[in-house]
């Protein structure tokens, strides 16, 4: 005669809740050999342990128990290819967004480092490749809630779906700059970063010199560095080539302390 194994004793002896247990005998994954008709334990025997060692694999593998009970229903080699096929295909998924999510925070990372090692409100010169972007022509406020703009670019380049964007910029146009007015945005962009998919649609950001100056601050404390740069390229006779751009390199995404904000503005010139 076989032993008897009460609930707890299997839930022991696999590693498994006895809720789970009593939720797969509910569901009629795994019925126990016997139940007391007076005290209504559950008893298993010898033959559910090959079963619940086959739902712990699948489990283990992410496999629904609608799956595995259809499995059961029908146990047989194409059953088997059928589902394992299936799940594989779903662990690829699992595995690209694991690896978007990897690669943002490296973006992140280097995006605070390079803010740790940053010049501040000095006017640099630097050289830049071109960069993959979409853009929105939308006049902005630094007190508007830019949020609303970011949904809006989202939804024109069918973007609303996506869980990973790259990087949003702010773009003053060169007349705007030219004039000297600093106070209201022309554009936004998203810039994208590596491991970004890409739209269907999508521009370009040239390349090339570019003035560069990275301050202290929020998008709020901008104007007067731009008045800053503008007037350093004018000393220096560099001609702006187009519009400016403006990315946050620490902001509220990152740290709730205004004062370790960290901006930048970038602006394409000829030397």
């Amino acid at each position: 005669m076989q032993p008897d194994f009460s609930i707890g004793q299997l839930a022991q002896l696999f590693d498994v809740p006895v809720a789970t247990l009593r939720y797969y005998d509910e569901i009629g994954l795994l019925k126990p050999a016997r139940v007391d008709p007076k005290s209504h334990y559950r008893y298993y025997a010898t033959e559910q342990f090959e079963r619940l060692s086959t739902i712990k694999y699948f489990r283990a593998l992410g496999v629904s128990l609608t799956a595995i009970a259809d499995f059961f229903a029908a146990r047989e080699l194409p059953k088997l290819t059928t589902l394992l096929t299936t799940q594989s295909e779903q662990v690829e998924q699992q595995l690209q967004l694991l690896q978007a999510i990897q690669q943002r925070i490296k973006n992140r990372l280097a995006q605070i480092k390079t803010a740790q090692i940053a010049t501040y409100n000095v006017t640099e010169l630097v050289q830049l490749p071109v960069r993959t972007m979409v853009a929105l022509q939308q006049q902005y406020r630094p007190q508007d809630d830019i949020e609303l703009v970011i949904a809006k670019l989202r939804e024109q380049y069918g973007l609303a779906n996506s869980i990973f964007l790259g990087k949003i910029a702010l773009m003053i146009d060169q007349q705007q700059l030219q004039a000297g007015q600093f106070d209201q945005y022309t554009g936004i962009c998203l810039l994208f970063e590596a491991g970004d998919q890409l739209p269907a649609q999508q521009q370009q950001l040239s390349g090339g010199t570019y003035a560069q100056l990275t301050f202290r601050g929020t998008h709020l404390d901008a104007p007067r560095y731009y008045q800053q740069l503008v007037a350093d390229c004018q000393r220096l006779g560099w001609s702006i080539q187009g519009a400016a751009i403006e990315t946050a390199l620490i902001d509220y995404g990152i740290t709730d302390q205004v004062e370790q904000s960290v901006t930048r503005i970038q602006l394409p010139i000829k030397n």
